[in-house]
């Protein structure tokens, strides 16, 4: 959790297959996570030698539990539409904000030459 006026958050899915679709926007402004753990052992490392066991000490209680941080971590979210795969190709996502666009326009009207790029 982490304060911000949209009620924006991230969070686990049962629906991992979800990720492999062209279209994600299932959620309504949330950030669905592949790998949440890897976000929590992260966020945790920070202040334990044992990120991994003390995360699993909270689930296996059985209880939902918030786990403050001692140390505030900044949060600057980003969403990209292009982005790189583990072989260093260039995926794609939709864009469902109507950003790429815009923003294509805009650097068009600045004199910015975009060979290759769709409009």
């Amino acid at each position: 959790m982490f304060p911000n006026p949209f009620n924006i958050y991230p969070h686990d899915t049962p629906s991992k297959s979800l990720f492999d679709n062209e279209v994600r926007a299932y959620s309504h402004g949330c950030i669905r996570m592949a790998d949440p753990f890897d976000l929590a052992y992260a966020l945790l490392s920070r202040q334990t030698a044992t990120p991994e066991d003390d995360f699993a000490a909270h689930l296996e209680s059985g209880k939902e539990t918030t786990v403050k941080l001692e140390k505030s971590v900044p949060v600057h979210l980003v969403h990209f539409t292009a982005y790189p795969d583990a072989k260093g190709r260039i995926g794609n996502r939709h864009d469902v904000h109507g950003r790429d666009a815009a923003l294509h326009k805009a650097l068009e009207a600045a004199g910015v030459v975009l060979g290759g790029v769709q409009g």
